[in-house]
């Protein structure tokens, strides 16, 4: 009997190794189901599902729920591609309003787009991140005039100081001798034009220069201030409008001169005593001996008159608004620490102040110049009017500029840009004058003005 169950256990456990194929009526060969998933997974269990599950995107990303460290894996896609278990890489526009996030670019823009949408699609655990929509920025510039000029003597010709400038105001002499000596000198100083009729005729002179005034040579560099808020407009555009202050000093500087020659005119006299009845002189008494003698000597080509300007300080209020397009960076690093080109446009207008000018003038010295030409040169300031002219009254000008540079991403949320460009500014017109004929003028136009800039800009996100 008990040889009997012995033979009736083994037969049930023979029938229980079979399988469940008997359930059907199909023997079969046994087969361990996760044995064949994992073959034909290539040796991964679960791989698909998995793979979705556990990907991460940063590796500072906390481990998913559910997943082990070693199905952990990195999302290496590239740029561009978004998918299962795929993210975008870095670019160039990184700069992020969540401070101290992990956080990667949406386009390919060098300063501040953001995080991709993608990726909070496909990892939900974490916060949703948005890429800034608005920044501030803080520049400061300065910029060279490189043409146009703020004074046109063609036009302003009232402040020509050639005009009515007459040499024979500023003649020189001095009398030596006596009767009682003899002989009396006369000598006299002027300036006139190179074999001139008549050394003595007025407002005649061999030449003159009349230098133009460009808008560099009247101020010192402009330094500007400006404020603004920018907008992310697209993946690799942004739009932008601006405040801000500009300031110059006034500068004093060399204007017109005038040259001509110089002459010594000498009338030389002689006396003779006067004789009474018994031929002894007459005290005090004396007569000329024969008429006077004149002498005559010159030297050509002396600078006589120098004329200065002193103008007053610029003062000017800019508001304009543009916009930059951002290029593929040529320095990308992690840590957001990403270089990226731009170019860059505005148009706008300012506010400029009203312009004052004084004239001044500085005079030779006929004699001292004539007898010590191996001297330095002996010049005089002729007192003139402390009142200034008006140049221009205050306005407002439409400018615009066109821009190149490059942007450095700090941190998620400050940028610093170094650009330059072109800035055209446009010509202010003269206040009211009346013209060297008496005519009153009004209307008339100076330079446009065209410079180039150089700003630092910082932008932080808000």
């Amino acid at each position: 009997m008990r040889l009997y169950s012995v033979a009736a256990s083994a037969a049930l456990s023979a029938v229980l190794l079979s399988g469940c194929s008997f359930i059907t009526g199909k023997p079969g060969k046994y087969e361990n189901p996760y044995a064949k998933q994992k073959a034909a997974h290539h040796g991964q269990y679960g791989s698909h599902n998995v793979a979705n599950r556990c990907q991460v995107f940063s590796p500072r990303q906390q481990i998913p729920q559910g997943c082990r460290p070693e199905q952990v894996t990195l999302a290496t896609a590239p740029q561009g591609q978004y998918g299962a278990g795929q993210y975008r890489s870095t670019n160039g526009f990184p700069q992020q309003p969540q401070y101290g996030q992990p956080q990667y670019a949406d386009g390919s823009y060098g300063t501040a787009v953001g995080q991709a949408h993608g990726q909070t699609q496909h990892y939900q655990t974490g916060p949703k991140l948005k890429k800034p929509k608005l920044r501030g920025s803080l520049s400061l510039g300065v910029e060279k005039s490189v043409s146009g000029n703020l004074l046109d003597y063609d036009v302003r010709d009232d402040l020509d100081p050639r005009n009515g400038y007459n040499p024979q105001v500023y003649n020189e002499g001095r009398v030596t001798g006596s009767q009682a000596d003899g002989q009396i000198v006369t000598t006299r100083f002027t300036a006139n034009e190179l074999d001139a009729a008549n050394i003595f005729a007025p407002n005649t002179f061999e030449s003159s220069t009349r230098p133009t005034v460009s808008f560099d040579d009247v101020w010192s560099t402009p330094a500007s201030l400006k404020a603004g808020l920018e907008y992310v407009a697209g993946k690799n555009t942004t739009v932008f409008v601006n405040g801000g202050y500009t300031h110059a000093e006034g500068n004093s500087g060399d204007g017109a001169t005038v040259t001509a020659t110089l002459y010594q005119e000498d009338i030389i006299q002689n006396y003779s005593p006067v004789l009474n009845a018994e031929g002894d002189p007459v005290p005090g008494a004396f007569v000329p001996s024969g008429g006077p003698i004149r002498n005559v000597t010159f030297i050509p080509n002396n600078e006589i008159a120098r004329f200065t300007y002193d103008f007053s300080d610029l003062r000017q209020y800019d508001v304009e608004i543009g916009a930059r397009h951002y290029l593929k960076p040529f320095v990308q690093s992690e840590g957001f620490r990403t270089v990226t080109p731009f170019i860059g446009g505005a148009v706008g207008a300012s506010h400029v102040s009203a312009v004052d000018v004084t004239v001044g003038q500085s005079q030779a010295f006929y004699q001292r110049t004539f007898e010590e030409t191996g001297d330095a040169e002996h010049f005089y300031t002729v007192p003139t009017p402390a009142n200034s002219t008006r140049l221009y009254d205050s306005q407002w000008i439409p400018q615009g500029q066109l821009n190149v540079g490059a942007e450095w991403q700090l941190t998620p949320g400050f940028a610093l840009a170094a650009e330059t460009g072109v800035r055209v500014q446009g010509a202010r017109e003269y206040a009211d004058f009346t013209n060297a004929a008496g005519e009153t003028i009004s209307g008339e136009k100076g330079d446009a003005n065209i410079s180039i800039p150089f700003t630092l800009r910082g932008s932080v996100n808000f």
